[in-house]
């Protein structure tokens, strides 16, 4: 957790997958948990036969076990891992005895982690600064730029007096790697909790919601540039979007940015979130024609009875199709160099 300005930055979900090791080695050394205070549930999830629940809040390990008897002995098929989800509320019961960040580092340091998703939430219990109102009437005056093409609202009412029971306004597709979230977080707490004095009266939050190459991105920047939350979740909103103040200028992008939203953003420079891949190498492309077509090529194989000449006639026609990755991915496994 970090804090500007008066306002709360903190991780408000962490969902990622481990590679090659135990699953005792996730939970006890990993995690910083003991095993015991594990349950198993009734099936898995996400394409897992087994899950694990914390008993003490919402952090979930999944995986697929090689064997019927379920202990921290258990071994767990190595190419699909350990897949480890902690919910938003996950996220605040784990770090009452732990440090999410200290586990961001931990992760780093192993050599086979995908993470999956990271989001980060910053709450503004007063709404000086980020205010639902405020900002989603400057979205539907179109008192906005941003990176991202689209953005949505979804309200829900009470039936019988039509008050708002939930408020929440969406910069970016959620099927995307990267999503911006805003919502009244005083009506979404009212609606899940039934200790109303204790909760803040104009309370926003606003979350960013990273995946994939995305969410490897931010941890990159969270543990290796030592930044803290509120910089990479700043710098992220900097380079994505833009609240401004309407000019007579035509030119929308000339126009000033909004006071508050200069507030907010202070002393604090675009994130740069794209990873330039790795290309494709001849080990790469063998693993996933084992992985994703070796069993449709047996059946054809089994169903013609050993007659390879299909197989010498798709690859015929592939030759004719290879790009300049196939042929660069062609020349680095040669260990030579193709000149035009």
């Amino acid at each position: 957790m970090s804090s500007y300005q008066g306002l709360e930055v903190i991780i408000d979900w962490l969902e990622f997958t481990v590679m090659d090791t135990s699953l005792k080695d996730v939970i006890d050394r990993i995690l910083n948990l003991p095993f015991s205070e594990f349950s198993l549930l009734e099936k898995g999830r996400f394409g897992y036969q087994n899950q694990l629940k914390w008993k003490t809040g919402h952090v979930y390990v999944m995986f697929t076990a090689i064997g019927n008897e379920i202990n921290e002995d258990i071994r767990v098929r190595k190419e699909t891992g350990v897949h480890i989800m902690i919910t938003g509320q996950g996220c605040k019961q784990y770090s009452v005895n732990n440090s999410l960040q200290t586990l961001l580092r931990c992760l780093s340091a192993q050599e086979k982690v995908n993470f999956s998703r990271i989001d980060l939430a910053i709450d503004d219990y007063e709404s000086k600064i980020i205010n639902y109102d405020k900002i989603h009437k400057s979205a539907i005056k179109g008192h906005f730029t941003s990176r991202w093409s689209k953005w949505d609202e979804v309200n829900s009412r009470q039936s019988s007096t039509g008050e708002f029971l939930g408020r929440t306004m969406y910069f970016g597709s959620q099927a995307s790697d990267l999503f911006c979230r805003i919502y009244d977080k005083t009506l979404e707490r009212k609606a899940n909790s039934e200790q109303e004095t204790e909760i803040p009266k104009v309370w926003t939050r606003l979350e960013l919601v990273y995946r994939k190459d995305r969410a490897k991105k931010v941890v990159e920047y969270l543990v290796k540039g030592e930044k803290p939350l509120g910089h990479v979740l700043r710098g992220t909103l900097r380079r994505y979007l833009r609240f401004l103040l309407p000019s007579t200028d035509q030119n929308k992008s000339r126009w000033p940015s909004a006071k508050w939203w200069d507030r907010l953003l202070s002393n604090v420079e675009e994130l740069q979130l794209t990873i330039q891949k790795e290309p494709k190498s001849i080990e790469d492309m063998t693993a996933w024609v084992d992985k994703q077509i070796a069993p449709t090529m047996a059946a054809i194989l089994e169903a013609q009875e050993g007659d390879m000449s299909w197989l010498r006639k798709i690859i015929v026609k592939g030759s004719e199709r290879l790009t300049q990755k196939h042929l660069d991915a062609i020349s680095m496994y040669k260990g030579s160099v193709v000149y035009d």
